[in-house]
């Protein structure tokens, strides 16, 4: 199985001294190479960070149609149990698919965070088809053209496949419905930066995060010059900053109440 070049897990490790871990998700069909400049600005903040590579990603759309979302939670979930053996605060950041994943580890482990950042979560696709013809159509059409590279930035683009497995849309929808049922389990501290415009996820799916969860400090920032793929867009460093200053307050609480 060959690794597209860029597409492999990405550790980078702060030392002992770091004062938190993070744990960085990439989006469905994509690599870690989507949040890249993410976990590398957190990293110059002193932050030890690992964004895994998801099973099926990164290498062929062959590979993916053989995997489910247990596969890539399964991969998240066991990066954010090798950071938390650090013995340090964990946060978690998630882009897209990569923001329902770490949803859903905040439901069952949200105790255990620090703090999640989430850009352009996915909970839901309106289109029909999505909602009910995948489920038929998978067992007759194997892929679809790849949704990648919805970025406002030109003669930038994202690493991820031409073409989509509809096995592991028809998982995804199922994924939606799990975390949209168990919103309200989502206690912790979350920070949500959600582009104006997004041709994949449209807003309104951070409108019903937002309605559905029982964070007390929970806050919602427009990407305005950015598409779906913001953690590569005009929008990056704002991103970035603002995860960084929410990391920084976390610590800061945190220190103060221990």
């Amino acid at each position: 199985m060959t690794v597209l070049d860029g597409a492999e897990a990405i550790h980078l490790d702060a030392g002992p001294e770091t004062p938190a871990s993070i744990v960085a998700c990439h989006g469905f069909s994509g690599t870690p190479a989507s949040v890249r400049p993410w976990a590398e600005h957190m990293h110059k903040c002193g932050y030890t960070v690992t964004a895994p590579r998801l099973p099926g990603h990164g290498t062929r759309w062959q590979d993916m149609a053989a995997t489910r979302w247990p596969d890539w939670y399964g991969a998240l979930e066991r990066a954010f149990d090798d950071a938390l053996a650090r013995d340090k605060p964990v946060f978690v950041l998630g882009h897209s698919m990569g923001g329902t994943l770490a949803l859903r580890l905040a439901q069952q482990r949200g105790a255990e965070m620090a703090g999640l950042v989430l850009c352009n979560p996915s909970l839901f696709d309106k289109r029909w088809m999505v909602r009910f013809g995948v489920p038929v159509v998978k067992h007759f059409i194997r892929s679809v053209p790849g949704i990648g590279s919805d970025i406002a930035k030109p003669d930038t683009f994202e690493t991820s496949y031409p073409r989509v497995p509809l096995a592991a849309v028809h998982s995804l929808s199922q994924l939606w419905r799990i975390v949209s049922a168990d919103l309200a389990k989502v206690t912790l501290p979350i920070r949500v930066f959600h582009s104006a415009i997004d041709h994949v996820v449209e807003p309104r799916n951070t409108q019903l995060l937002l309605a559905g969860i029982r964070s007390t400090d929970a806050r919602d920032h427009i990407l305005p010059r950015s598409y779906h793929v913001a953690t590569l867009d005009y929008d990056a460093p704002q991103l970035c900053e603002g995860t960084a200053a929410f990391v920084a307050e976390r610590l800061k609480s945190l220190q103060e109440t221990s």
